[in-house]
């Protein structure tokens, strides 16, 4: 397969149901978000791998046990048709049957496949912790703890910081704690290095989300995975007027998928919002990745 032409390529797709899933690209590493399959199924993200150079996920990502990030049939297919090399999941019991399900097949997925290699990380606060500290600045991704003794199960969902020598990813999955949020803004990695904000919780307005959030964080964009149809709302006007005050553009996958690019010849990061209905492009926009508005 023929390299990609991005050195940095992010994608939010639009789902048949309610739910979150992105890709992130990197570096001939490809991290799938999620264990969700897009509006079209299988052969969407099996196209969007090829695209990619690549035929097998690198790194599936799962940040909650709730069913809209983790599907039992969504992650069976994934598991038996795209292979994933590596698989983080959280560090927390599932409260549904289904959740349970997908978790007790993913530990087992090391002996499945191959048992003298190990597939699946757990993402614990004693993993976290034993990392070494990430340099500003640089490319490789970083885990950032969030709750591990909350009565929210929304908040032991994993976030992470996807870093590439373009622009970076932050994902927050269901967290819901103002207090989480505040953590996250005593990090200087964070508040000098988000460009892509994926909102969490799909986009609810419970907190999480405020003013001096957003100010500090002061992402590029602002990405929400919600459906035309969903039934809350989402993403909540609350935070559409913060994200508006911020002069913070935000992006859903409502009418189709958003994608992110960025070239090695150019500083700049185009974002495509296409539309479903006739596979073209109803909205192109770009925006400046913050390392490179610091080199110049």
């Amino acid at each position: 397969m023929a390299n990609p032409p991005f050195i940095t390529k992010f994608r939010a797709f639009q789902l048949d149901s309610a739910g979150s899933l992105f890709s992130f690209f990197k570096k001939n590493t490809y991290t799938l978000i999620e264990a969700r399959l897009p509006k079209g199924g299988i052969e969407v993200l099996e196209q969007d791998l090829k695209y990619n150079g690549k035929s097998t996920i690198d790194v599936l990502h799962i940040t909650s046990w709730d069913s809209d990030h983790c599907s039992f049939d969504d992650l069976s297919q994934i598991l038996n048709k795209l292979r994933p090399e590596k698989i983080e999941i959280p560090d927390y019991e599932p409260s549904s049957d289904t959740g349970e399900l997908c978790r007790n097949i993913l530990l087992k997925y090391d002996n499945i496949h191959d048992k003298y290699v190990h597939n699946v990380q757990v993402i614990s606060k004693e993993y976290i912790r034993s990392l070494a500290n990430a340099p500003a600045g640089g490319a490789g991704n970083v885990v950032i703890e969030s709750s591990y003794r909350s009565d929210c199960k929304n908040d032991m969902s994993l976030i992470k910081l996807f870093r590439s020598v373009g622009f970076n990813v932050l994902s927050l999955g269901d967290c819901e704690s103002p207090d989480i949020a505040k953590k996250l803004l005593t990090y200087p990695l964070l508040t000098s290095e988000v460009d892509v904000l994926i909102l969490p919780h799909h986009g609810a307005h419970n907190g999480f989300i405020f003013d001096e959030f957003l100010a500090k964080l002061n992402p590029k964009v602002a990405v929400c995975s919600s459906n035309y149809g969903n039934q809350y709302d989402h993403p909540r006007q609350e935070i559409r007027d913060m994200l508006y005050e911020a002069n913070i553009p935000i992006y859903t996958t409502k009418t189709g998928d958003i994608i992110i690019t960025q070239r090695e010849d150019e500083s700049a990061a185009s974002i495509f919002n296409l539309n479903q209905d006739n596979n073209g492009v109803s909205s192109q926009s770009s925006f400046i990745p913050k390392r490179y508005q610091q080199n110049n």
